[in-house]
């Protein structure tokens, strides 16, 4: 892990919910406006971190086999079982910067927590 495109990650995604806020909310600034952005920002990001970060996205390799073996009949000449269409397209993923990205944005959604405490209270 890279502290400092951590930190890019981090401010980039600041710099993200700034103009989220401005596009929906104009400048009124208020904490739960705030909060509202931040969330937006961080669940968008945390949610595919953790899709790349758990590898998730292979449970369709096996819709995907299926439908080019139906709408193309070559393609069962280069796979001929889904054994070997899995190994080719089973790689490893390196998840260091999906780390980074998750990281930042658990942080933003830690703020926007924060944020809406505050404005609830």
């Amino acid at each position: 892990m890279k502290i400092v495109r951590l930190i890019l990650l981090y401010l980039s995604m600041l710099a993200l919910a700034f103009l989220v806020h401005v596009a929906v909310y104009r400048f009124s600034f208020s904490a739960e406006n705030v909060s509202n952005a931040l969330f937006v920002v961080g669940i968008i990001l945390f949610l595919p971190s953790v899709v790349a970060i758990t590898a998730a996205y292979e449970i369709f390799h096996g819709i995907r086999y299926v439908a080019r073996v139906i709408l193309n009949p070559q393609f069962r000449k280069e796979y001929p079982q889904f054994k070997d269409y899995k190994e080719d397209k089973t790689g490893k993923v390196k998840t260091t910067i999906f780390f980074e990205i998750l990281l930042a944005s658990f942080i933003v959604l830690i703020m926007s927590y924060i944020f809406s405490v505050v404005a609830l209270s």
